[in-house]
């Protein structure tokens, strides 16, 4: 158990650097909007397992060596506040480490994604995403996610699996309860996923990492966030869901 909360707090602390580095550099925010940019086409497009390694290795290099970069200035500045020629060298090629990395990420990028690109993107995801159930419920996580990450960002307290300004937990299970129901239109599967997600949302208010408030909001985030999916992809599953419910009564 003490290994377990150990790994736990690793983890904690390692979050809250990724959060500390979104919030304070604005390189970081323009890498990470290109992340997901790249990534959401990779989806959809018809590319290798080793081309899509790749491009996730490259685009995660430019993000790191951002966040080492971020470190390395965090740390000259503590060492020394006037401008010594050493600490302008030492941030200067840290700099240069994160240019080397985004253009090795923007060729990666031409020559794999690029050249696979036959016809529109937005064309592509939806066709992609409308082919299986599967696609829309790991964007809905994966939005809800970021969503809950930008939330956390932007409060003042908390951190990204320990309290917040949104209980991603309560975003997470209310938004797989919500894809659920859309997808399958089973009122006893849904009720089952809707009551493991009431427990969880409950279990985070119990354990003090959350207000009641904030897992409402989280809960209306994955809501909102799966019905606004679904509208794009199925709009007719929402209709169909509703006329289940509504028999049912």
């Amino acid at each position: 158990m003490k290994r377990l909360k150990q790994f736990s707090n690793s983890i904690d602390h390692a979050v809250d650097g990724i959060i500390y580095a979104f919030k304070t550099e604005r390189n970081l925010k323009i890498h990470f909007l290109i992340t997901i940019l790249v990534l959401a086409v990779c989806l959809v497009l018809d590319l290798s397992r080793l081309e899509v390694v790749m491009v996730f290795f490259a685009i995660s290099l430019v993000i790191v060596a951002e966040m080492i970069n971020t470190a390395i200035e965090a740390f000259v500045n503590l060492l020394t506040l006037s401008h010594h020629p050493l600490a302008r060298i030492s941030k200067d090629v840290s700099a240069g480490g994160v240019l080397i990395a985004a253009i090795n990420a923007l060729v990666v990028s031409y020559l794999i994604i690029f050249s696979a690109i036959k016809k529109p993107i937005l064309e592509m995801v939806i066709k992609k995403a409308r082919e299986s159930w599967v696609h829309i419920s790991i964007i809905i996580i994966f939005i809800t996610i970021l969503i809950v990450a930008i939330g956390k960002a932007l409060g003042k307290k908390g951190s990204f699996t320990q309290g917040g300004l949104v209980s991603g937990h309560a975003a997470v299970a209310f938004g797989v309860s919500t894809a659920i129901l859309l997808a399958t239109k089973n009122i006893f599967a849904t009720s089952l996923a809707f009551f493991l997600a009431l427990l969880v949302a409950q279990s985070r208010i119990e354990a003090k990492f959350h207000q009641w408030f904030e897992v409402v909001l989280g809960a209306l985030i994955g809501i909102s966030t799966s019905l606004l999916i679904y509208h794009v992809f199925y709009p007719e599953q929402i209709i169909g869901a509703i006329k289940e419910l509504l028999s049912k009564f």
